[in-house]
């Protein structure tokens, strides 16, 4: 397994730091309708068969609603403190 660099424990840190941060201010993510049959093909959702059907009877894919992904309140903590511990990791050495 390769070493990494203090370069690359520091932009891992911002990068979820900012994710954190990001988590912090979004409430809750609504995905495509090509996502949510993507997700429902992989989860093997039974509603997707039905929803299939009525896709190929009229031609249209109306009939599937768009996933939405509540985003917990205390999800954005623990993302946050791992951020700033890789953060703290990079500062501590020379």
């Amino acid at each position: 397994m390769p070493k990494w660099s203090r370069e690359t424990w520091l932009i891992m840190g911002v990068v979820v730091l900012l994710i954190g941060i990001e988590l912090i201010i979004i409430q809750k993510v609504v995905l495509t309708k090509e996502t949510t049959l993507f997700v429902a093909q992989k989860m093997n959702h039974p509603g997707l068969a039905a929803a299939q059907t009525m896709e190929q009877l009229t031609g249209s894919n109306n009939h599937i609603k768009p996933l939405q992904l509540d985003i917990k309140d205390w999800l954005w903590k623990p993302i946050l403190i791992l951020g700033a511990l890789l953060i703290v990791r990079n500062a501590g050495k020379n």
